[in-house]
């Protein structure tokens, strides 16, 4: 199957998300529903860098969770999905300004109810943070 690319305003179609809080720039989608990766490029300017943390900026982690978060929304092309479970996440390396953020999705198992994605974040090629996050349509 052809890989396909979201731009952000494709990813504003599917999603909810707006700026400030879409934290996604684009989305490679590899095979649809089941994998893609979503891309950031951090310039130091977003407003989570101000205040977390002054001297020395870094994505905050939750927001790392969040993106992981919409590029699953993206590959499923589904904009009712809910993060229920964040499970397993490790922290490995930090997110600084000037970072080009990948994060990789793919689908490990679904049911009637929830949908498992397995998640890698890495920086140049270095791992940044890793997980599993479980989503749901209720």
């Amino acid at each position: 199957m052809k890989k396909s690319t979201l731009n952000k305003e494709d990813l504003m179609d599917l999603i909810p998300h707006r700026d400030p809080y879409l934290m996604i720039d684009e989305c490679e989608i590899s095979e649809p529903g089941r994998k893609g990766t979503g891309i950031k490029k951090l310039t130091g300017k977003e407003f989570f860098f101000e205040g977390h943390f002054p001297g020395r900026p870094i994505m905050p982690g939750v927001l790392v969770i969040e993106a992981i978060y919409q590029t699953a929304l993206a590959v499923t092309a589904r904009r009712d999905l809910k993060l229920l479970k964040i499970k397993k996440i490790k922290f490995r390396q930090t997110i600084e300004p000037g970072d080009i953020v990948r994060f990789e999705v793919e689908l490990t198992g679904s049911s009637e109810k929830e949908i498992d994605f397995s998640a890698q974040v890495s920086v140049d090629e270095g791992l940044a943070a890793s997980g599993e996050i479980v989503l749901s349509s209720e």
